[in-house]
């Protein structure tokens, strides 16, 4: 290996261990910010209060806005499983396993991590907080620019992953048939 390539693979995994460890930040600020966001301790506390008293109409006005933070922090929960599947990438990375068979699994969880994010951010999300408001019919869906970018993005870290792994089966099928041949 020349000292160029050498240099180049020390340079991927500084960066590799340089996300790795921001990955798990992100994760750490995203387990944070899904303690804050939930803030159930304030929102339970009539909750709590109602059924102690046996106010069933008390605790389903209570309960209304427990249910709509619940549902809000759905797509967290798939970020929060494509960031920890950048990380494990990350790591492996930094260790040198470049092109390890996991890391291609890992990269389309990641994809599809975004995806279902983006996904339940747009159509899951609005619904279900219009079915606990009461509302009847579809109120419509929440497409912000913010959500197709992501949904685009993990379509082709999905695809991306896909590609590698099949690239990496045909490339271990066309060494097995040299091995043959030779």
């Amino acid at each position: 290996m020349s000292d160029t390539a050498a240099d180049a693979d020390s340079n991927l995994t500084g960066q590799a261990r340089t996300f790795e460890v921001l990955a798990y930040v992100a994760v750490a600020t995203l387990a944070v910010q899904f303690l804050l966001l939930l803030g159930l301790l304030r929102l339970i506390e009539p909750l709590w209060a109602a059924v102690l008293g046996g106010d069933w109409s008390a605790f389903k006005v209570a309960g209304q806005p427990v249910l709509r933070r619940l549902v809000g922090l759905i797509p967290v929960l798939c970020y929060l499983g494509g960031l920890l599947s950048a990380a494990k990438i990350f790591g492996r990375v930094s260790a040198g396993q470049l092109f390890a068979e996991a890391n291609f699994r890992d990269l389309g969880e990641v994809g599809s991590s975004l995806l279902w994010g983006a996904g339940t951010s747009a159509v899951l999300v609005p619904f279900l907080q219009m079915l606990i408001d009461g509302e009847r019919g579809f109120s419509g869906l929440n497409l912000e620019p913010e959500t197709w970018v992501i949904a685009v993005v993990g379509g082709f870290i999905l695809v991306l992953g896909r590609m590698m792994a099949r690239a990496r089966a045909e490339t271990s099928a066309l060494k097995a048939e040299l091995n043959d041949f030779v």
